[in-house]
């Protein structure tokens, strides 16, 4: 018996997660809950983000592991914080069981030295109670298999998948902005997300085209002291529906990374696939294990404005090539990364012995 803990909605039940893991047929139940963590500034997460969580996850462990039938064996959580309770419980109540496996870690490095050391430090508590960790990447893997070597953990690489609905409304900021900033409001590319973006290299490339850029980022430490050009728009509050309406009109999708040791990009790559949305991306490792350059997307080189920007022209003057790397995307999703083949990849590694 495999225990779920989702955290994007209440009605978690009946979502394609959900579904497919049925459609499987593998025991397991749902604890669902809705834990929003959308906070511009990291202070907010620390202060009230991670409050949130550790009551759903104390919720969550006394519904699994003291109120079901069957007593799980496995446990997936999304956090660290979910770890840490989890495992306080599995020992109260003297049981070797459940595994307590965490969903999507990602260690990122931090400037300073003695932050960076501590981090290592909790981590090296939260990965001794920890069985199993799922990465997005395979270079995670070896590289927590490394600064984690002495831990119980496992760790285990599967692609990042996910669904995303068609059905989408543009909010109420989105259109105030568009009709403010572009009043003859035309064709535009998408950029999205937080972690581990170039923004900075992403504007020079776009500043002197004749083409508007949608950027859709809620963090203020991603933009802070950068010169946004004047075709640039910034939507800080675009989510669900009114994102899904921006990649859904974008010509296409620019995705500039900062980082090449750690998943990310991941999800914005897929979601523009989803949609046969061709997308320019940095070359990464991470990167590469997801699409492949000329195929299914461009890949262009970490933090070279010249290249990005060359990338962009050509997507923008050839149709042809543009057609035909969004319905390759498209193919590559529906093969990889659809819901059902995350959650079979996830089953897998979870029965793994």
């Amino acid at each position: 018996m495999i225990h779920f803990f989702p955290t994007f909605s209440k009605g978690a039940k009946n979502s394609p997660f959900a579904k497919e893991l049925a459609a499987l047929g593998v025991p397991h139940r749902l604890f669902p809950g809705e834990v929003i963590l959308r906070y511009h500034a990291r202070i907010w997460l620390l202060l009230l983000g991670w409050p949130k969580v550790t009551k759903f996850a104390i919720s969550s462990a006394i519904r699994s592991l003291i109120l079901s039938k069957p007593y799980p064996d496995t446990v997936v959580v999304g956090s660290h914080i979910e770890v840490i309770i989890f495992g306080i419980f599995r020992a109260l109540l003297f049981r070797k069981r459940p595994n307590i496996v965490l969903l999507g870690f990602i260690f990122t490095h931090r400037p300073q030295p003695l932050a960076n050391w501590l981090r290592g430090l909790y981590f090296r508590f939260v990965f001794s109670i920890a069985d199993q960790a799922i990465c997005h990447s395979s270079l995670e893997v070896e590289r927590y298999k490394e600064i984690f070597k002495s831990s119980r953990t496992r760790f285990e690489y599967i692609p990042y998948g996910l669904h995303i609905s068609v059905d989408a409304d543009p909010s109420e900021e989105q259109r105030t902005l568009e009709k403010k900033n572009f009043p003859d409001a035309g064709d535009y590319i998408l950029s999205a997300g937080r972690s581990g973006r170039d923004y900075a290299t992403l504007f020079k490339a776009v500043a002197p085209l004749p083409i508007a850029l949608h950027v859709v980022c809620d963090s203020e430490f991603a933009l802070t002291g950068l010169e946004v050009p004047a075709n640039v728009l910034l939507l800080r509050n675009c989510y669900d529906k009114a994102y899904v309406q921006e990649l859904k009109n974008a010509l296409f999708v620019v995705i500039p990374l900062q980082v090449n040791d750690i998943s990310a990009g991941q999800m914005v790559l897929i979601q523009a696939m989803a949609f046969s949305k061709p997308a320019i991306i940095t070359r990464t490792p991470t990167v590469e294990e997801y699409v492949t350059e000329g195929v299914d997307s461009l890949l262009v080189k970490r933090g070279d404005v010249v290249e990005l920007r060359e990338a962009i022209q050509r997507l923008l003057s050839d149709q042809g090539l543009k057609e035909k790397l969004g319905a390759h995307a498209n193919a590559t999703y529906k093969s990889k990364f659809c819901m059902k083949a995350y959650v079979t990849n996830l089953i897998g590694a979870l029965q793994k012995p």
